[in-house]
């Protein structure tokens, strides 16, 4: 499997993919297309699955992506990944991940699912005190540094909710904050700068997309306008990245999914338009790794972005296509962790790891433990000394 530039012919063009292929495999991919099923099952295998599957997303053939994905899931060419336990003196870093079916829930604790890459630990805990947080809603870990006390701040949600809740992980204290956002908003962004946070875009409650940015500084507790974005989006992604937040793709205010990208500067509270990305980014993740930012742009798409050049590389497709993953850095590589699958709509339970040094899929050894749709999720790293587990000490 190889990284793709943007501007590959086999990102494109179905003909040209089919052209890659060794005879045997044209062979047999004509008589699937006639007889609607591969003869036996050595027909898909290492050497051609990802062209097979590139070719399938392209024509729309639901079919064949299924037989495809199916074969990257449970097949070798995905090895498993042996995570490493860490030493006792390492900080803990957790993935939270509050997970379930919400769209159509109104009241009840939330579920939250906490992951432990580093030490082999896993967990489920409800939190009664954030039974009023709605679908919608963002959620961050206000945190600058790995030795800081981590805060998780949870915002917005439902029909434009203004509600902000606030939870105190070395206290282990939960509560709803007095202080509302300024504009109640659902399907924002939400993340840390400097030891402040900042929600960015969404919806309100007449179902419009936002421009507006909203600043909190917890030494004041309150928030207060930041600015605007230059152009309106709701479900977009946001990630900071040297103290500037990137903004990818959304839904614009007339329904249509968006690759724009916007740059917003915390400092100057100005925003910016870049180049955008190849493909639209609605509901999508975003994390940073070796200074590239790594976004997912739906239908199993991952792209590579560069804020130094402000270019872009298409990563090979993800193994399988879902949708309501965690995604987090480990010095393993990029990892997505359950999720929604789009065939079947089943809930997912395996974690796969993508090395980006040589655009590899693998599977982590140490799965969830059970299948786990995830609809907000943030990370947070405990330094070793405080000998503490998020919700549970």
């Amino acid at each position: 499997m190889q990284c793709q530039n943007p501007c590959s012919a086999n990102s494109i063009y179905p003909n040209l993919i089919h052209e890659s292929l060794d005879p045997e495999s044209k062979k047999n991919l004509a008589a699937y297309f006639c007889e609607g099923c591969f003869k036996d099952n050595e027909c898909i295998n290492s050497s051609n699955v990802e062209q097979f599957l590139a070719i399938s997303r392209q024509l729309h053939h639901e079919k064949l992506q299924q037989e495809c994905e199916n074969f990257l899931r449970s097949n070798s060419m995905c090895r498993r990944l042996s995570i490493e336990p860490r030493s006792n003196k390492e900080a803990s870093r957790y993935q939270l991940m509050f997970t379930g079916h919400r769209e159509d829930r109104s009241s009840g604790p939330l579920d939250l699912h906490l992951y432990d890459c580093r030490k082999n630990f896993q967990k489920t805990c409800r939190i009664p005190e954030l039974s009023g947080v709605r679908s919608g809603c963002a959620v961050c870990c206000l945190q600058e540094h790995g030795n800081d006390a981590p805060h998780m701040y949870i915002s917005g949600g439902g029909k434009g909710s203004g509600d902000v809740y606030h939870c105190d992980i070395v206290m282990n204290k939960r509560k709803k904050c007095s202080k509302r956002l300024v504009k109640g908003r659902s399907q924002h962004c939400m993340t840390c700068v400097q030891n402040k946070l900042y929600v960015l875009g969404g919806k309100c409650s007449k179902g419009e997309a936002i421009r507006s940015v909203e600043e909190f500084i917890p030494r004041r507790h309150s928030w207060k306008m930041a600015g605007n974005l230059e152009i309106a989006i709701h479900s977009a992604t946001a990630i900071k990245h040297n103290n500037q937040i990137y903004v990818f793709g959304g839904i614009l205010d007339n329904g249509k999914e968006t690759n724009l990208v916007q740059l917003y500067d915390p400092t100057r509270k100005t925003c910016k338009l870049l180049a955008s990305l190849p493909f639209p980014t609605t509901g999508g993740q975003a994390v940073v790794r070796n200074g590239k930012i790594f976004v997912t742009c739906g239908s199993g798409r991952l792209v590579s972005y560069d804020p130094e050049s402000n270019r872009h590389v298409i990563c090979t497709q993800m193994p399988v296509c879902c949708t309501n993953f965690a995604m987090f850095v480990e010095k393993e590589g990029v990892f997505f962790a359950g999720g929604k699958s789009q065939n079947d709509n089943n809930a997912l339970k395996t974690v796969y790891v993508y090395s980006p040094e040589n655009c590899t899929w693998h599977v982590s050894d140490k799965e969830l433990c059970a299948p786990l749709s995830v609809f907000g999720t943030c990370s947070v790293e405990i330094p070793a000394d405080y000998g503490l587990v998020p919700f549970f000490s």
